[in-house]
């Protein structure tokens, strides 16, 4: 998925499995690996890996284009940063170990970087919020830039070991390939069949309005979603964080063609405006929050990831959606 929302991962996607690297006040701190190539999912698939004990994270803490990942000063450019801890279980989740006996619900938590809680403690992370509110077990599969036709490859390897009574796909179609929306279709029918008789909800995760092109098309991929997949229930949360602000931080307007502006909130007045660049973020966007590490977008923390508030927005919707729903249930 070529937008935002996967460049956030961007310092570990470089090189799956590689060392993420970065400059802050003059200093190199480097990230842990914390995967391993997976090519019995695809050729370009990874996974976590398994006993990681506090794996350190750093990432990017502001939104930020492509371009600036692949540029050769991306460590001088890239110098708001935050850091994070990753643990796994011994089959490479970022959960506990399964439950046995089993004495609840199991909600198995399918996705990428969002569903693993990228940039986030553990605990703040949704599936660990789903479960606290639900009292329900939840395993959490996610893993940072997985595509879904290999989380549904990962899916029927390990369905009949963990056997869910609820699956929850967080994971919007992924435009970086060809065939995004077949490979879609077809990745989630292989996940239905692995996992039947336990149900399947899709998540649309939520788009920030720093993500230019997830935000030009994130209504139009809900509706189709719905449309190619109509026996499945679908919950867009963009909607939800919409809903949730105004609060205080910055917002992307895109009203204006050809112009991006930021504007403050709750107040709604212009910080800035820039002639929008053919593709990504306009230079001075970037530049405006290199220069103010209190700037931020409410509920995001770097273009496309949520806050820690942010996962709490993220998990009071999805609890609401599966009530509605009658789920889960065994």
């Amino acid at each position: 998925m070529v937008r935002i929302l996967s460049v956030a991962i961007g310092l570990l996607a470089v090189g799956v499995a590689v060392a993420v690297t970065a400059w802050r006040h003059q200093s190199r701190v480097a990230s842990d690996v914390i995967t391993r190539p997976a090519p019995e999912l695809s050729a370009r698939a990874h996974l976590l890996l398994p006993d990681l004990d506090r794996a350190t994270m750093v990432v990017p803490d502001r939104p930020h284009d492509p371009a600036e990942v692949r540029a050769a000063d991306r460590f001088a450019r890239i110098t708001r940063l935050r850091r994070f801890t990753v643990s796994t279980n011994s089959l490479g989740m970022r959960s506990p170990e399964l439950e046995e006996p089993r004495t609840r619900i199991r909600v198995l938590c399918l996705g990428d970087s969002v569903t693993f809680g990228w940039g986030v403690p553990v605990e703040q992370s949704f599936p660990a919020l789903l479960a606290a509110a639900l009292d329900v077990e939840t395993v959490n599969a996610g893993v940072p830039a997985m595509k879904p036709d290999s989380i549904a490859a990962w899916t029927r390897i390990h369905a009949d070991a963990i056997q869910p009574d609820l699956v929850i796909f967080t994971r919007r179609p992924d435009f970086s390939g060809p065939a995004p929306w077949q490979s879609y279709r077809q990745s989630v029918n292989v996940i239905q069949r692995a996992v039947a008789p336990a149900p399947v909800v899709i998540v649309l995760p939520p788009v920030s309005t720093f993500d230019t092109m997830g935000a030009s098309r994130w209504v139009s991929e809900r509706d189709r979603v719905k449309q190619m997949l109509p026996s499945l229930p679908v919950l867009e949360l963009t909607e939800a964080f919409r809903a949730a602000l105004p609060r205080p931080g910055v917002v992307l307007d895109l009203d204006t063609p050809g112009v991006h502006r930021v504007v403050s909130l709750p107040e709604e007045s212009v910080v800035l405006e820039a002639p929008a660049p053919g593709r990504g973020l306009a230079p001075e966007v970037v530049t405006l929050f290199e220069e103010d590490d209190d700037l931020y977008e409410p509920l995001f923390f770097d273009g496309g990831h949520p806050t820690a508030e942010g996962f709490v927005v993220f998990t009071d919707a999805v609890v609401a959606f599966l009530q509605e729903q009658g789920i889960p249930r065994r």
